[in-house]
């Protein structure tokens, strides 16, 4: 009977001590469209012990490639993973170029990130290309 206490105790320690993993936040996401019409396609990798995502292309609200001076820029880094299975970090709306911070959650195909700055929130849902 001992032994069973043991292992029961192991079991129950492990399971409230372990974090919560969400999703995989690697990959290609694409925005919404910005009240510009533009929509990014971000890589989100690894960097570090966090996340970093980086825009690799822009297109109009229909679909064709666009010029932007947001490609190739940082939107969002220093993601570090937190006990619930969520990310906080920075965040740099392209359009705004104003750095926020920002909370990302993964489920599935779509990437929830919730961005405040001066006491106001907004959230936005992006989802996975690839």
């Amino acid at each position: 009977m001992p032994l069973f206490k043991s292992i029961l105790l192991a079991v129950v320690v492990t399971g409230v001590s372990a974090p919560v993993f969400s999703d995989v936040v690697e990959g290609v996401w694409r925005s919404k469209p910005d009240q510009n019409g533009l929509v990014i396609h971000v890589r989100a990798k690894p960097c570090g012990t966090a996340m970093c995502g980086t825009v690799e292309r822009a297109k109009d609200r229909y679909g064709y490639e666009k010029r932007s001076t947001a490609v190739g820029k940082r939107v969002f880094w220093d993601m570090k993973p937190q006990a619930d299975g969520s990310y906080v970090g920075t965040f740099l709306e392209p359009s705004a170029s104003k750095k926020q911070i920002a909370t990302m959650l993964v489920n599935g195909n779509a990437m929830k990130l919730q961005k405040c700055a001066d006491g106001q929130c907004d959230e936005m849902v992006w989802t996975r290309l690839r």
